[in-house]
């Protein structure tokens, strides 16, 4: 997640289909789950595909789904980890947010009606844990011109999907000018839950711990603060972009331990990669091994490795066309498949995680503009 004053209410009120609305997708033991699953979104309609995963072929599963009404917008769509529901954030016609919870079928598309419907009026940032058992959206309320916010815990029922919201508030944010925080997603091993507030000099990002068994959170404690010119990015490990002009490549990437007062283990600038100066954008794999840049200069996105022994990052050499959205492109929670949503649709590629490269397989699926996609799997 990439935020910086100038940008970040803007984001939420345009709420992209793109990743971070099923960022949490991926369960901690993915041992009995084979079959990949990707969603396509155009508005408030799902259609399902299910990828082999040695050809890249996409096959429909069923014909179109339209979870909410027509003059509604949706705001996230979650699979749970397992994928035996979905959850869907959306806006009514007044502004008005609901949350509803659908089973889907042996395929994993979606079924009408709605197993559930809650008024979320006030809250956003619906996040599924990685067990499916919980869930964390944040409450937003303003006064005399500030923000405020509170956690709010839900707990799922395993056999319906259906949500449980506990009384308790699990954290406080604000007074805040510009807003209050982000609920930004889970560690690897779904322990922590992570959070990131706007401060006068940039942002400052923390984490909480979370009960395994109830789902209640700690304390925050902070990971780290950056400045109004850098990007954070938490995974395995915290990427940490500056850009100031391209043009002089004064721009560096950091990589950084995922720890509270973290010290950096690479610095990159233009004379170790050129990327690292200049891309406007950087995702690490789920693996904690690659770097993906997106770079305007070549209209590309280039795949590099991560060398923690020697300090470097160094180009694979692997790339794949300039994505239409930003970042515009998805691993499968296997790792192994990169979605990638470029001119004339969604494209599929084959992902090496021993090498970093890319090979693109299957038959571009059709998008309509400002769609989005979200893969899980079954």
């Amino acid at each position: 997640m990439r935020i910086r004053k100038t940008t970040f209410i803007l984001s939420l009120l345009l709420c992209g289909m793109i990743l971070p609305s099923c960022s949490g997708t991926k369960g901690l033991s993915s041992a009995s789950q084979s079959g990949q699953i990707l969603y396509v979104i155009s508005n408030g309609t799902v259609t399902t595909y299910s990828i082999d995963t040695g050809s890249l072929a996409a096959t429909l599963a069923e014909q179109p789904v339209t979870l909410i009404p027509g003059t509604a917008s949706l705001v996230q769509f979650d699979p749970s980890p397992s994928d035996d529901f979905v959850y869907a954030v959306w806006s009514d016609g007044q502004n008005l947010q609901h949350l509803s919870v659908f089973q889907t079928d042996s395929s994993g598309a979606p079924q009408l009606p709605a197993i559930q419907d809650l008024n979320a009026a006030s809250l956003s940032q619906f996040n599924i844990h990685p067990s499916g058992r919980f869930a964390y959206m944040l409450e937003v309320n303003s006064s005399y011109g500030a923000y405020f916010a509170d956690i709010r815990l839900f707990r799922a029922q395993p056999d319906s999907g259906t949500l449980e919201e506990d009384p308790q508030i699990q954290g406080n944010y604000g007074p805040a000018y510009y807003w209050p925080a982000f609920l930004y997603g889970f560690s690897p091993n779904g322990s922590k839950l992570y959070d990131t507030s706007l401060i006068t000099t940039g942002s400052v990002y923390r984490e909480r711990a979370i009960d395994m068994n109830t789902g209640t959170l700690g304390n925050d404690t902070e990971i780290l603060s950056v400045g109004s010119q850098e990007e954070v990015l938490i995974g395995k490990l915290i990427v940490a972009q500056y850009q100031n002009d391209i043009s002089v490549n004064l721009g560096y990437t950091n990589l950084l331990p995922n720890a509270p007062n973290p010290k950096v283990l690479v610095h990159c600038t233009v004379t170790m990669l050129s990327f690292c100066a200049t891309a406007s954008n950087v995702q690490l794999d789920p693996s904690g091994r690659y770097l993906f840049f997106t770079d305007p200069a070549t209209q590309a996105v280039h795949v590099a490795a991560i060398d923690l022994s020697s300090s470097k990052i160094t180009d694979t050499g692997s790339m794949m066309p300039m994505t239409s959205q930003t970042p515009g492109f998805a691993f499968s929670p296997d790792e192994t498949i990169v979605y990638a949503l470029e001119e004339g649709g969604v494209h599929l590629y084959h992902f090496d995680q021993n090498t970093g490269s890319l090979s693109e397989g299957g038959t571009p699926l059709e998008i309509a503009s400002g769609g989005g996609i979200c893969p899980t799997e079954r």
